[in-house]
């Protein structure tokens, strides 16, 4: 149930390396405003409702974008840089980077396809704090055909999955039917929380595609069937028997409701639905949210009055 934090490193470890890498991947930091909208563009529009990009300040919201850009260009050889909305070069504070790059992640499950190890530029702007005016990441898959292979499987069987949910039925119901399906077609696979190789099973991908994942890549796959659903979810990362773990937060009838699929699939008996439909207090019980970072911009499930 453990999840692993996205994992970062510069692109620059010394002056004389910085210097090379500008040469070869063209500056971008303040002062290169010019060349920097040639490569990054206009910021990209919103696609899809994305609850941690709204909680962000405008600093954050610059690195989103550049994270946005990298995931729609995986194969791309140079770093994206770090706009503000008028498309000037900026940096960020890299203090905020793990923050930005999860809330990017867990607002885009259907971005499977980036590794969850990222890099960054320094910039010195001589304040002594460290900033960053570029990222990348690398793509999980080996190719562009790879990866076009895999969003093809991935919405063909997000799409077979779902053919049996009512559209008819509550928001509640279709929530509840997509989780007990799930709960049934998972294996929780241990040995993707040690061995790095096995990145894929922390995705969406894996779960929906391959019916195999750990915590947070079934979290991931449980929030993008609802999304497809119209059903308003997010993806709690905190920790329980003290080890990192990622549950879900689910909109429905005025209310938010707490769900943990994982422990569900990893549970003995033929119930399914122990960790559906809990209060935030209630799940407090065995798991803790993240006092820091993105989780201080998720709402809490209230006791709700019995009718």
């Amino acid at each position: 149930m453990r999840r692993a934090a996205p994992r970062r490193g510069r692109l620059t470890v010394s002056f004389l390396i910085a210097v090379l890498a500008a040469a070869v991947l063209g500056a971008c930091g303040p002062g290169s405003g010019e060349a920097a909208k040639d490569r990054g563009g206009e910021k990209p529009p919103r696609k899809t409702e994305e609850w941690f990009y709204d909680s962000f300040n405008e600093e954050q919201k610059m690195a989103y974008d550049a994270f946005q850009s990298m995931a729609e260009d995986p194969f791309g050889e140079e770093p994206v840089p770090i706009l503000d909305g008028q498309g000037n070069a900026a940096s960020i504070a890299v203090r905020d980077l793990d923050k930005v790059y999860q809330g990017f992640l867990y607002d885009h499950p259907e971005v499977f396809w980036l590794s969850r190890t990222y890099r960054y530029r320094v910039f010195d702007d001589q304040s002594g704090e460290e900033r960053a005016d570029a990222v990348a990441a690398l793509a999980v898959p080996e190719s562009e055909e790879e990866l076009a292979r895999q969003k093809e499987e991935f919405e063909k069987a997000a799409d077979e999955f779902l053919q049996g949910v009512k559209e008819t039925d509550s928001d509640r119901d279709r929530a509840a039917a997509v989780y007990e399906k799930l709960a049934a077609q998972t294996e929780y696979d241990e040995t993707a929380m040690y061995d790095e190789r096995l990145e894929t099973q922390h995705t969406a991908y894996s779960v929906i595609a391959g019916g195999r994942g750990v915590c947070d890549g079934i979290s991931l796959a449980y929030k993008y069937l609802l999304a497809k659903c119209g059903i308003r979810c997010l993806a709690v990362p905190g920790e329980s028997g003290g080890a990192a773990h990622v549950w879900n937060l689910i909109y429905w009838d005025g209310s938010w409701h707490e769900a943990d699929l994982t422990w569900d699939i990893a549970s003995d008996g033929n119930d399914r639905m122990q960790f559906f439909d809990l209060t935030t207090e209630e799940m407090n019980k065995d798991h803790q949210r993240e006092k820091d970072g993105i989780a201080s911009a998720i709402p809490k499930a209230e006791q709700r009055a019995i009718p």
